[in-house]
């Protein structure tokens, strides 16, 4: 697999160890405003902590939403309208998809999601890092 190019597998250790994602989205990225495709979270992954620094505001003139989920459409089961503030710079513990219930059935993949309204943006840049332990049994 090249690097930089998303995998189709979930990474899985063989060992009990904290497997961090980690991903910068930006306003403008290709597919922002449908979904980014992100990590595939193995069955049964424990999500430990989800944190989300807005490294530069994102200034669309009426709202700015940035959610990360893997709910189809939406994408908020991890990261919702209202836990982020995308208009001022700073970091957030979201605590909403914690545990291991959005990975129970199967391998998951997690998806990150801008959507605007009003004059569109022209700056915003985010980082979010999703902690969690990968299932080996």
């Amino acid at each position: 697999m090249a690097t930089g190019t998303l995998g189709d597998q979930a990474r899985l250790q063989p060992r009990q160890v904290v497997n961090t994602w980690r991903k910068q989205v930006n306003y403008n990225d290709a597919g922002i405003g449908s979904g980014v495709a992100g990590v595939v979270l193995p069955i049964g992954a424990f999500i430990l902590r989800v944190l989300v620094e807005i490294v530069t505001a994102f200034n669309a003139a009426t709202t700015n939403v940035l959610t990360v989920g893997t709910n189809s459409a939406t994408y908020n089961d991890i990261v919702a309208a209202g836990d982020v503030d995308e208009a001022t710079a700073g970091v957030y513990d979201v605590t909403r998809g914690l545990g291991r219930s959005l990975t129970a059935a199967a391998d998951t993949t997690v998806y990150v999601m801008y959507t605007q309204t009003g004059d569109a943006a022209t700056a915003g840049q985010a980082e979010i890092v999703i902690e969690y332990e990968g299932n080996t049994g």
